[in-house]
């Protein structure tokens, strides 16, 4: 395995993940570097998400990697980091594209509050649309987490070859608590900085608590997770909310509360805080964008809302129906342990690999490569 890291917590995140690596190797990548690759890269057409990762130690260790080892396959993972394998690389290779970026910065050049945060958004998308197909067209095959994605950068280069591989969840880690909790706790968790999870807090403190506080006013909120904006971080200072920063186990905040929410309203893929909150027994109330990737059924495993008033009614029957709450969250956590199974993944992910495989060994006889 090779990882870029920035931050000296993340040489800890290394360190755990050795135990599953034959070997691991990191390149730094210091922030201020970063932020003069994105400046160099203002006016030109490469997308910032791409330039912002721009690292000629990664890149040579990628290079020396491949030459000095026989790999069965290649697999890089996200937009950031298609760039740091040659085009001239002989060794099956798969892009795990995870999302269709195109389409969240399209989404995010509509729904951004302020003026310069769409301008900026759409100069991103218009660079992502070229990029991002140009750079999966490389690779033997393209992962991606959710059908929509699939459609979506399909739509962008019919000839890509596109696989879809749901995210899974540990469910022996994020195991079902055994009681409901009488508190009328409710916990929304995520990277905080990420705009969707920002924009979704800004949602939830401006206009679903309020409601939610009209009818049940002993209901708190707790916003788990790292890199709070200054935004977030100052809905703290009001009574009944909390915004924890960066936890070193996920699992505490939500086991205490009552209800999971995730009113994002941009956003592509699956929402992991989801799929997480489930596996925990937890119910969950969300939006439909929140589960456009998921099979699971609307007032049977979580339930669905919208609008601010139906969200926040949503949330306040979780609140005072026992028996809707342990409804959903036994039928959330079977949802989970049907449809988001590692262990599928992972067969799932080999066949993916045998596919790129092929595709090599076929290209290099002239022959069609496996759709």
């Amino acid at each position: 395995m090779l990882c870029l890291i920035q931050a000296q917590n993340e040489l800890h995140d290394a360190d755990d993940l050795r135990v599953y690596c034959e070997r691991l190797e990191t390149a730094h990548l210091p922030q201020a570097r970063s932020v003069l690759n994105s400046l160099a890269h203002c006016v030109s057409s490469v997308p910032l998400q791409a330039a912002y990762c721009l690292c000629r130690e990664m890149r040579h260790k990628v290079d020396r990697a491949i030459s000095e080892n026989q790999f069965d396959a290649v697999h890089i993972e996200h937009i950031r980091a298609a760039h740091f394998l040659s085009s001239e690389t002989h060794v099956p290779h798969v892009f795990d594209s995870v999302d269709c970026i195109t389409s969240l910065y399209e989404q995010f050049s509509r729904e951004k509050p302020s003026l310069f945060g769409r301008w900026t958004s759409r100069i991103e998308y218009r660079r992502m649309r070229s990029y991002e197909p140009t750079e999966a067209s490389k690779f033997d095959r393209v992962i991606v987490t959710s059908q929509r994605d699939k459609e979506e950068l399909l739509k962008l280069d019919p000839r890509l070859r596109i696989d879809v591989i749901s995210n899974g969840v540990d469910t022996e880690y994020f195991h079902a608590a055994e009681d409901l909790p009488e508190t009328a706790n409710i916990v929304f968790s995520g990277k905080m900085s990420y705009y969707a999870n920002e924009s979704a807090a800004a949602s939830l403190y401006d206009e679903i608590m309020p409601l939610i506080r009209a009818r049940e006013p002993e209901a708190t909120l707790t916003i788990a997770g790292s890199s709070p904006s200054k935004r977030v971080r100052q809905y703290g200072l009001a009574r009944g909310i909390e915004v924890t920063g960066y936890v070193s186990d996920i699992r505490v905040p939500i086991r205490k509360a009552r209800v999971a929410v995730c009113p994002v309203s941009v956003g592509a893929g699956v929402q992991n805080k989801v799929l997480e909150a489930m596996a925990m027994g937890k119910p969950v109330v969300a939006t439909s964008k929140a589960c456009q990737a998921l099979s699971a059924k609307n007032g049977e495993d979580l339930l669905i809302a919208d609008e601010p008033k139906a969200f926040a009614d949503a949330v306040v029957r979780v609140l005072h129906d026992d028996e809707l709450a342990l409804k959903l969250g036994q039928n959330g956590r079977k949802y989970v342990e049907n449809n988001h199974s590692w262990d599928e993944n992972a067969r799932l992910l080999e066949e993916v690999y045998h596919k790129a495989i092929a595709s090599m060994s076929e290209r290099g006889r002239g022959e069609r490569a496996p759709t």
